[in-house]
Protein backbone atom coordinates (compact mmCIF):
# COMPACT_ATOMS: atom_id res chain seq x y z
CA UNK A 1 0.00 0.00 0.00
CA UNK A 2 3.01 2.36 -0.16
CA UNK A 3 1.97 3.07 -3.44
CA UNK A 4 -0.93 5.14 -2.84
CA UNK A 5 -0.58 8.69 -3.92
CA UNK A 6 -2.65 11.36 -1.72
CA UNK A 7 -4.51 13.17 -4.75
CA UNK A 8 -6.12 9.37 -4.85
CA UNK A 9 -6.71 9.21 -1.08
CA UNK A 10 -8.23 12.45 -1.10
CA UNK A 11 -10.55 11.61 -3.84
CA UNK A 12 -11.39 7.97 -1.80
CA UNK A 13 -11.86 10.49 1.26
CA UNK A 14 -14.72 12.51 -0.04
CA UNK A 15 -16.96 9.49 0.00
CA UNK A 16 -17.22 9.39 4.11
CA UNK A 17 -19.23 11.57 5.27
CA UNK A 18 -18.32 14.75 7.12
CA UNK A 19 -19.86 14.68 10.52
CA UNK A 20 -18.17 14.44 14.37
CA UNK A 21 -18.22 11.45 16.74
CA UNK A 22 -17.33 9.02 13.87
CA UNK A 23 -15.35 5.76 14.50
CA UNK A 24 -12.90 4.44 11.67
CA UNK A 25 -11.51 1.41 12.01
CA UNK A 26 -7.72 0.41 9.24
CA UNK A 27 -6.93 -2.84 9.03
CA UNK A 28 -3.57 -2.45 7.73
CA UNK A 29 0.06 -4.40 7.59
CA UNK A 30 2.62 -1.21 6.67
CA UNK A 31 2.06 2.73 6.22
CA UNK A 32 0.60 4.54 3.27
CA UNK A 33 -0.68 7.91 2.45
CA UNK A 34 -4.17 6.85 3.34
CA UNK A 35 -3.11 6.43 7.43
CA UNK A 36 -2.10 10.32 6.95
CA UNK A 37 -5.21 11.23 5.01
CA UNK A 38 -7.48 9.26 7.85
CA UNK A 39 -5.92 10.78 10.28
CA UNK A 40 -6.32 14.69 9.34
CA UNK A 41 -9.97 13.91 8.34
CA UNK A 42 -10.49 12.26 11.84
CA UNK A 43 -8.75 14.96 13.43
CA UNK A 44 -10.96 18.12 11.40
CA UNK A 45 -14.67 16.43 12.32
CA UNK A 46 -13.39 15.06 15.48
CA UNK A 47 -13.78 11.52 14.71
CA UNK A 48 -11.74 8.71 16.24
CA UNK A 49 -9.64 6.78 14.03
CA UNK A 50 -7.98 2.97 14.95
CA UNK A 51 -5.58 0.97 13.40
CA UNK A 52 -5.67 -2.36 13.81
CA UNK A 53 -1.49 -3.29 13.11
CA UNK A 54 -1.82 -6.93 11.51
CA UNK A 55 1.88 -6.33 11.57
CA UNK A 56 3.82 -5.74 15.13
CA UNK A 57 7.06 -4.20 13.51
CA UNK A 58 4.20 -1.70 11.56
CA UNK A 59 2.83 -1.42 15.45
CA UNK A 60 5.68 -0.28 16.76
CA UNK A 61 6.15 2.56 14.08
CA UNK A 62 2.08 3.92 13.81
CA UNK A 63 2.59 3.90 17.83
CA UNK A 64 5.41 6.86 17.39
CA UNK A 65 3.82 8.14 14.67
CA UNK A 66 0.46 9.26 16.04
CA UNK A 67 1.82 9.33 19.66
CA UNK A 68 0.56 12.64 19.94
CA UNK A 69 -2.76 12.69 18.42
CA UNK A 70 -5.28 12.16 20.82
CA UNK A 71 -8.00 11.26 18.15
CA UNK A 72 -5.67 7.78 17.26
CA UNK A 73 -5.23 4.80 18.62
CA UNK A 74 -3.50 2.14 17.66
CA UNK A 75 -3.58 -1.61 18.31
CA UNK A 76 -1.10 -4.31 17.89
CA UNK A 77 -4.28 -6.95 16.15
CA UNK A 78 -3.94 -10.36 15.70
CA UNK A 79 -6.34 -11.62 12.85
CA UNK A 80 -6.46 -15.07 14.40
CA UNK A 81 -8.40 -13.82 16.97
CA UNK A 82 -11.81 -15.57 17.24
CA UNK A 83 -13.88 -12.21 17.52
CA UNK A 84 -12.58 -8.78 16.58
CA UNK A 85 -15.19 -6.91 18.84
CA UNK A 86 -13.43 -5.00 21.49
CA UNK A 87 -15.28 -2.67 24.18
CA UNK A 88 -18.06 -3.20 22.49
CA UNK A 89 -17.50 -0.67 19.80
CA UNK A 90 -18.83 -0.48 16.80
CA UNK A 91 -17.30 0.98 13.85
CA UNK A 92 -19.40 3.80 11.26
CA UNK A 93 -16.65 2.81 8.42
CA UNK A 94 -14.38 -0.46 8.33
CA UNK A 95 -11.13 -0.35 5.91
CA UNK A 96 -9.14 -2.82 4.96
CA UNK A 97 -5.48 -2.46 2.97
CA UNK A 98 -4.74 -6.19 4.18
CA UNK A 99 -2.96 -8.60 1.19
CA UNK A 100 -5.29 -11.25 1.03
CA UNK A 101 -3.40 -13.77 -0.68
CA UNK A 102 -2.58 -16.15 2.80
CA UNK A 103 -5.66 -15.12 4.39
CA UNK A 104 -9.35 -16.47 4.63
CA UNK A 105 -11.26 -13.69 2.91
CA UNK A 106 -14.79 -15.19 4.32
CA UNK A 107 -13.57 -15.99 7.95
CA UNK A 108 -11.98 -11.99 7.79
CA UNK A 109 -15.59 -10.65 6.29
CA UNK A 110 -17.53 -12.55 8.66
CA UNK A 111 -15.48 -11.46 12.01
CA UNK A 112 -15.91 -7.85 10.49
CA UNK A 113 -19.66 -8.15 10.37
CA UNK A 114 -19.95 -7.81 14.16
CA UNK A 115 -18.07 -4.87 14.58
CA UNK A 116 -19.45 -1.97 11.76
CA UNK A 117 -22.64 -0.64 12.96
CA UNK A 118 -25.70 -0.47 11.51
CA UNK A 119 -25.90 0.95 8.07
CA UNK A 120 -22.13 1.22 8.03
CA UNK A 121 -19.62 0.69 5.50
CA UNK A 122 -16.86 -1.27 4.63
CA UNK A 123 -14.03 -0.53 2.10
CA UNK A 124 -11.87 -3.41 0.54
CA UNK A 125 -8.52 -2.34 -0.72
CA UNK A 126 -7.70 -4.98 -3.51
CA UNK A 127 -5.19 -4.83 -6.48
CA UNK A 128 -6.18 -4.50 -9.43
CA UNK A 129 -7.68 -7.46 -10.82
CA UNK A 130 -9.77 -9.23 -13.47
CA UNK A 131 -13.42 -9.95 -13.01
CA UNK A 132 -13.49 -13.75 -11.63
CA UNK A 133 -11.71 -12.25 -8.28
CA UNK A 134 -14.04 -9.01 -8.66
CA UNK A 135 -17.01 -11.83 -8.70
CA UNK A 136 -15.72 -13.83 -5.66
CA UNK A 137 -14.90 -10.57 -3.47
CA UNK A 138 -18.82 -9.82 -4.48
CA UNK A 139 -20.01 -13.56 -3.81
CA UNK A 140 -18.34 -13.73 -0.50
CA UNK A 141 -19.51 -10.40 0.64
CA UNK A 142 -23.47 -11.17 -0.26
CA UNK A 143 -22.62 -14.75 1.58
CA UNK A 144 -21.53 -12.88 4.65
CA UNK A 145 -24.95 -10.54 4.76
CA UNK A 146 -23.36 -7.16 3.01
CA UNK A 147 -25.51 -5.52 0.73
CA UNK A 148 -24.82 -2.58 -1.86
CA UNK A 149 -21.21 -3.96 -3.09
CA UNK A 150 -19.81 -1.62 -5.12
CA UNK A 151 -16.81 -1.67 -6.77
CA UNK A 152 -14.41 1.51 -7.46
CA UNK A 153 -11.97 0.75 -10.75
CA UNK A 154 -11.34 4.53 -11.06
CA UNK A 155 -9.88 6.26 -8.09
CA UNK A 156 -6.27 4.12 -7.31
CA UNK A 157 -3.85 3.01 -10.45
CA UNK A 158 -2.51 -0.03 -8.60
CA UNK A 159 -6.03 -0.86 -6.53
CA UNK A 160 -9.56 -1.76 -7.01
CA UNK A 161 -11.67 -0.56 -3.76
CA UNK A 162 -14.88 -2.46 -2.85
CA UNK A 163 -17.42 -1.16 -1.15
CA UNK A 164 -20.19 -3.08 1.00
CA UNK A 165 -22.70 -1.67 4.21
CA UNK A 166 -23.72 -3.73 7.05
CA UNK A 167 -27.62 -2.80 6.78
CA UNK A 168 -30.57 -4.06 10.11
CA UNK A 169 -31.97 -7.23 10.30
CA UNK A 170 -29.54 -9.02 7.83
CA UNK A 171 -27.07 -11.73 9.00
CA UNK A 172 -26.45 -12.85 12.67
Amino acid sequence: MKNLEKEEVAQLLQVIQKKPAQRIVHFCESASALNEGLSSLCESYNNDYYIYCTNPTYFTEATKTFETQSHVYTVNFNLRRPRYLMQAIEYDYLISTLDFVDKNKAEFLQKCYPIIRTGGNLFLFISKSGYAERDEWRSILEEQYYVSVTIMDNIFKNYDVISAKRMHGWGD
